[in-house]
């Protein structure tokens, strides 16, 4: 059964204050590193956190400044499968779909996804999948992971479409002679 595909997108208003977060960070790591190195000289323990505070929410900074930019979107709802590129470059059939659920980590929405083995093995999953998966199920989480709180839909409606995308898309199962 076609589908009309269904794009969202990442909130643009979101993504500023998750960018000025970030750049306030930076400015106070600068703060901090500018002021004990005037007290203290540049051999100083809180020089090297303030310079640390710089480096780690710049990172961020820049990071969220990439996703502001990009003008494409961070999830395409399409009949082959869900594309979410934070996850891979490629659709996500919704075949491979097994369970989606939502999740809060540290008061932010969290959609999980349980894929199929076969899709486990064989999507090309991005950089920062492969890099966090293992700390992922450290903390309890066993499907791949994707930021809901940055998008512009709320995430209990993503988790009720990807469900009902996946469930048209799974085979129909026939009874067997004999049983209800």
């Amino acid at each position: 059964m076609t589908q009309t595909a269904i794009v969202v997108h990442r909130s643009k208003s979101k993504m500023i204050r998750l960018f000025l977060g970030a750049l306030v960070f930076v400015a106070l790591g600068a703060l901090i590193t500018k002021v004990i190195y005037d007290e203290q000289g540049a051999g100083a323990f809180r020089v090297f956190i303030g310079l640390f505070t710089m480096l780690f929410f710049g990172v961020f900074a820049i990071a969220g400044l990439v996703k502001l930019l990009d003008k494409r979107p961070a999830l395409e709802f399409l009949n082959e499968g869900l594309l979410a590129r934070d996850i891979s470059a490629t659709p996500i059939r919704w075949e491979d779909i097994e369970a989606a659920r939502l999740l809060t980590y540290r008061q932010r929405p969290v959609i999980e996804l349980m894929l199929s083995p076969l899709a486990e093995q064989t999507l090309p999953f991005t950089k920062t999948v492969r890099f966090t998966r293992e700390s992922n199920r450290g903390l309890g989480f066993q499907g791949v992971c994707l930021n809901a709180a940055e998008l512009d839909i709320p995430p209990d409606t993503l988790i009720e479409m990807i469900a009902e995308w996946a469930l048209r898309a799974q085979p129909a199962v026939t009874a067997r002679p004999g049983q209800p």
